[in-house]
């Protein structure tokens, strides 16, 4: 909490010099706009994990992490600035998706960076980023009240939710928006090696009703004294808005990757179909099903034969007292081909997870 009230301190001490900067006409900047702003979100949750995980961190997921336990999921404050011709972003977070999906970043410091970025419009509709990003991969985004369903899907979870590099988004139409990347690598950053990784993606909207997407990645993932390991990744997601009360949407990803200590290459897949049907303005039903295989390990490490070939359900009921405010809850069942699930007594190839939220952006 003191961590929070010292840069809500730092942010609202700073407010003033943006907002009483003098106009530079060099940027265009008209003395009448509000270049800074100040947001953020709390997501709190508690979860009870079926297989009772030993030391209560939960596997193979980054989104409520802990067992049996009230905590902080993610919380964050972010600053913006914008102007006609440049933008910033720096947004600092904590909670138990930080701890656990920032774990392998040597820095400390750099954990508590959700992003941190600046970016100048180079021609109409162009513009380029420079620092640590959101990713431009998937359907889900971080922040829960954004997303359909509480928890997160697996391909969500197995594919980068920040990125590090550059990045040039060009806006070709108003239907079609293209994206290309210089990245240190898959999530990540610190750089591991001296490679650096490329991505793209386009995304085509013909109606306001549907949403089209294709991204892909492509990098070297072995450490630095390694011998290369390239990974390329396709990732593509659709949604459909038939209504304002009802709409879905489906994601499918494909990877392939050369084997540690094999010349082989091996491959993972996933897919996702979700579904959200709003019932009145403060209740909406929600329901997801999935399934993710990789069986030689290379994102998911098991150590079983069969490696991690799982499908799994959700269920999500929301409640809406305000449009920004979420009271969720959410069952989760797990099937695995392997028993992977490690719980206090004996470890199983299936799981349930229930989980309630509350979630709040201002």
């Amino acid at each position: 909490m003191r961590f929070f009230t010292t840069i809500l301190s730092l942010l609202l001490f700073i407010a003033p010099v943006f907002l009483n900067a003098q106009s530079i006409d060099s940027l265009s900047i008209e003395a009448a706009a509000t270049p800074f702003q100040l947001s953020g979100a709390v997501d709190v949750y508690y979860g009870y994990d079926f297989s009772k995980p030993v030391g209560q961190d939960r596997l193979y997921t980054t989104q409520a992490y802990r067992h049996n336990e009230f905590n902080l999921n993610w919380g964050f404050l972010q600053a913006d600035y914008a102007t006609d011709r440049v933008r910033a972003t720096l947004a600092l977070h904590t909670g138990t998706y930080v701890q656990a999906n920032y774990a392998d970043e040597p820095n400390e410091l750099t954990r508590l960076i959700a992003q941190a970025n600046a970016g100048v419009r180079l021609a109409e509709d162009l513009w380029l980023d420079v620092g640590i990003l959101p990713s431009h991969i998937g359907y889900e985004s971080t922040f829960s009240g954004d997303n359909e369903i509480y928890t997160r899907a697996l391909m969500a979870e197995n594919s980068p939710y920040f990125e590090t590099g550059a990045q040039l988004t060009a806006a070709v139409s108003d239907q079609v928006t293209l994206t290309f990347l210089v990245l240190n690598g898959w999530q990540n950053i610190q750089e591991t090696n001296d490679a650096k990784s490329l991505g793209f993606g386009i995304s085509y909207t013909p109606t306001a009703q549907l949403e089209l997407s294709y991204n892909n990645y492509y990098g070297n993932e072995a450490p630095e004294g390694v011998e290369a390991k390239r990974r390329f990744f396709n990732n593509f997601n659709a949604g459909y808005t038939f209504s304002d009360r009802f709409s879905m949407g489906a994601s499918a990803d494909y990877g392939r990757q050369e084997l540690f200590g094999s010349n082989e290459k091996g491959s993972w897949y996933a897919a996702m179909l979700l579904a959200r049907y709003r019932l009145s303005n403060h209740f909406a039903l929600a329901g997801r099903v999935e399934h993710y295989n990789d069986e030689d390990q290379i994102i998911v490490v098991t150590g079983t034969p069969a490696g991690f070939q799982t499908s799994s359900a959700s269920l999500n009921f929301d409640y809406i007292p305000a449009n920004n405010f979420l009271w969720r809850f959410e069952a989760r069942g797990y099937d695995s081909k392997d028993r992977i699930f490690y719980g206090e007594e004996e470890t199983e190839g299936n799981n349930l997870l229930l989980v309630t939220s509350f979630s709040v952006k201002f």
